[in-house]
């Protein structure tokens, strides 16, 4: 969400960080007005009775994609086969540690049996992949598509193949430690709004 609220709310205070990354934060006392995280975060926070429940609102989703430093060839990756090609050939490989899509990717590169046989993995522990890609430390990068378009310095690839993409949807609720409830609740109610749902599409997250 932080190109779609940096284009739709400019001025607005907030933190960015990976979901497990705030939910760690969360869990050691951090709080917040309101939280946007995965569907997942926002239960396992619900569970943990740190919302408001009935704010929830449903985002929208989004998958992983690749990203190459801007102007460089864009590597085919349509299916599967393509894909474990491009990334076999890619002098650097990069995802985060602690974001859904890196963790998911991760993963993948596992269940493909590549993550022996990648030239370099850089596994990126804070700030977006894409910065990587930006500036040339990283050939590929893999995040969701969502991360990936606002950052200068890169282009898309695009979606990973059918067979293997996965979407991460976002919720947004306010905290139950908020002082400013009013104000919270009016602010996921501008998440509803039209520019909010224009600035997600422009950002690769289809609304939900």
């Amino acid at each position: 969400m932080k190109g779609v609220l940096e284009a739709a709310a400019p001025g607005l205070r907030a933190e960015f960080h990976a979901t497990q990354a705030l939910l760690k934060s969360v869990a050691e006392g951090a709080t917040a007005d309101v939280v946007i995280l995965t569907a997942e975060g926002i239960e396992q926070l619900a569970a943990a009775g740190k919302l408001l429940s009935a704010t929830r609102l449903d985002l929208g989703r989004s998958g992983v994609g690749l990203a190459v430093r801007k102007g460089a060839p864009k590597p085919r990756i349509g299916s599967l086969q393509e894909l474990k090609e491009t990334l076999l050939a890619a002098a650097s490989v990069a995802h985060s540690k602690q974001g859904a899509s890196g963790i998911y990717f991760a993963g993948l590169l596992e269940r493909l049996q590549l993550t022996e046989k990648l030239k370099k993995r850089i596994i990126v522990e804070k700030g977006p992949v894409a910065a990587r890609v930006a500036s040339g430390e990283a050939a590929l990068g893999a995040q969701l598509l969502c991360e990936l378009a606002p950052v200068p310095g890169i282009d898309i690839v695009g979606p990973l193949p059918a067979e293997v993409q996965t979407y991460y949807a976002f919720c947004a609720a306010v905290m139950k430690a908020s002082k400013k409830q009013d104000t919270a609740r009016a602010f996921i109610d501008f998440l509803r709004t039209e520019p909010v749902r224009a600035a997600m599409r422009r950002n690769l997250l289809e609304p939900a």
